[in-house]
């Protein structure tokens, strides 16, 4: 029979207790964040379903769709441009119901706060290389939660006029965040090894990617280039160290200037 200690190890390694951590810790901001639903069912258009661990709104209609990771002294290195600079820039899910500006229904080009390196690559050390990265699997399993939400409320804030609403991705990991800015020039087409890498511990970073073959915006300018076919599938997650998620909470806000656009229309 098991003992005491062995147990709560057990109840340790579930990952439960990050995820009421995570929960008391928006209660305690002093951002008007609060826990709207825990352990959340969900069912996207595509069959897809799962649970969402946490979802949270303020007070601006903004809801985020976190999943909790907890993980044992592992470290996520996110592979970055060199010289690259933090950035505002941001895609997230927006509903905006008519009369209330420009009626919109999916993903926006918009600013948001806090700042942070952007990337497309993360680098788990032991992660089975033949499979899907773990960040990858986190990141369409979050995504595909935070999109099934959006259109579960969507009847309802039309029916109530409600306006504006946003939706977020976000994963809050116990894993200790870097950026490895690289050179493309200083890779050996040998071996495939950088000979120089600057890498910094981070709080957050947006995690930029292209998670299904969906478009998640409308390409650009399909009669003379091709270009925007990859980016305009690009999805963004945010990925947060648990100890930084106060703070991340604390700053997040979106550029209205970047909402002209949609709340200008008619």
């Amino acid at each position: 029979m098991r003992n005491h200690s062995d147990l709560a190890k057990i109840v340790n390694s579930s990952g439960f207790p990050l995820q009421l951590a995570v929960e008391r810790a928006v209660q305690g901001t002093a951002s008007r964040w609060k826990v709207l639903h825990r352990e959340h069912a969900w069912l996207h258009a595509n069959g897809q379903s799962g649970f969402a661990d946490l979802v949270l709104v303020n007070a601006s209609n903004c809801v985020m769709v976190v999943e909790c990771k907890r993980v044992l002294e592992s470290d996520w290195v996110f592979i970055t441009a060199e010289g690259s600079e933090k950035t505002i820039d941001s895609r997230i899910l927006i509903n905006n119901t008519e009369g209330h500006g420009k009626e919109h229904r999916g993903y926006l080009d918009v600013r948001s706060s806090p700042s942070s390196y952007v990337s497309d690559f993360c680098v788990v050390a032991g992660q089975d290389s033949k499979s899907r990265p773990l960040l990858e699997r986190l990141a369409h399993e979050v995504v595909t939660a935070t999109e099934a939400v959006a259109n579960e409320e969507y009847p309802h804030t039309v029916s109530r006029s409600y306006g504006f609403r946003c939706y977020v991705s976000v994963i809050v990991t116990t894993a200790q965040l870097s950026a490895s800015a690289i050179d493309a020039a200083d890779i050996s087409l040998a071996n495939g090894e950088a000979s120089s890498q600057q890498i910094t511990e981070v709080p957050w970073i947006r995690f930029r990617k292209q998670l299904s073959n969906e478009f998640a915006v409308a390409p650009e300018d399909l009669d003379w280039s091709f270009d925007d076919i990859s980016r305009s599938k690009e999805k963004v997650t945010f990925v947060v160290n648990s100890n930084h998620l106060v703070t991340f909470l604390d700053k997040w806000s979106l550029f209205n200037d970047s909402l002209l656009p949609l709340m200008r229309g008619g």
